[in-house]
């Protein structure tokens, strides 16, 4: 027979026998021998009720009444508080514990840099401005209103009492906040209430105040681009809607380009070539700027 097959503990495994073993005694066989009743233990478990155990019986009890009383008090504490008053006094102390480094970041950006966000507000507060005016989220986002060409006109600056508006590519903005540029006696006054989309990217305020930009180069697209993204992210202006401008079809023509490159290329080429013949010649304002691939001058900031 194995060690683990053998599991009456009261009879002696015949590998440990040997001669004079004493043998053991089952509970109520050995002389004088007292028997006691069963009970139960603090954990569920049976044991006997002799004196020996009574002393670690009564232990038991008493640290579980213990742990009992105080499972009451915080379950009780915690009602009192509204059941979450523990966890938000430990979120508030956590986050006095940051407000010093969420104070000393900005002071630290204003020494070094003259700004508060280390001169990166112009790269993520636009895009913040513009998802927080556009989104759901946001119950005082403006809403887009839808402009024809008539109404949008209304917009042209010349009236005090009333916003600046002008669009590119479809897209109205706000442009108020630069009044003397948009407004009325502005330099730039004849870009408000309507969509001049081409003068934008020919910088021909005569005859290029238009929505219509087919017949444009790569260039020029890319420039009209610049354009709108300058307007969508300058924290002066805002977007307001956008404006219906009338379908072009095959019948329309498409705008003459700017007089200023033949005229330039006939005061070269004029009598004696002498520059005095340049006083006779219309300019386009900006063309000349245009035709040497910038993007300036247009619309100014201030």
């Amino acid at each position: 027979m194995s060690g683990q097959e053998h599991t009456d503990v009261y009879a002696n495994h015949p590998d440990e026998y040997y001669p004079g073993i004493r043998q053991r005694s089952r509970p109520g066989q050995a002389p004088r021998e007292e028997i006691y009743d069963k009970t139960k233990d603090a954990y569920g478990n049976t044991v006997t009720d002799k004196p020996a155990n009574r002393a670690i019986l009564a232990s038991q009890r008493r640290r579980l009444e213990h742990e009992s009383k105080l499972k009451a008090q915080r379950t009780s504490k915690a009602r009192s508080h509204g059941g979450a008053g523990s966890r938000s006094g430990k979120g508030r102390n956590t986050i006095w514990s940051y407000i010093p480094i969420i104070l000393f970041i900005p002071l630290l950006s204003s020494f070094l840099t003259q700004t508060y966000t280390f001169g990166l507000s112009q790269y993520y507060l636009p895009t913040l401005r513009r998802f927080w005016n556009e989104t759901p989220l946001n119950p005082y986002r403006p809403t887009m209103r839808g402009f024809t060409p008539q109404e949008l006109g209304f917009y042209d600056g010349l009236h005090d009492d009333r916003p600046v508006y002008l669009a590119i590519d479809g897209t109205v903005f706000d442009v108020s906040a630069n009044r003397r540029i948009y407004g009325k006696g502005g330099s730039y006054n004849m870009m408000a209430g309507r969509d001049a989309s081409r003068a934008f990217t020919t910088g021909c305020f005569e005859t290029h105040l238009t929505h219509d930009t087919r017949g444009l180069n790569e260039g020029e697209l890319a420039s009209l681009r610049h354009w709108k993204d300058f307007f969508t992210n300058h924290e002066k202006y805002h977007k307001v809607g956008y404006v219906s401008n009338p379908p072009l079809t095959d019948e329309d023509p498409i705008p003459p380009p700017c007089r200023a490159a033949d005229s330039e290329s006939e005061s070269a080429s004029g009598p004696h070539g002498k520059a005095g013949s340049q006083a006779h010649v219309e300019h386009a304002p900006g063309e000349a700027a245009a035709k040497r691939g910038r993007h300036k001058p247009g619309p100014v900031t201030q």
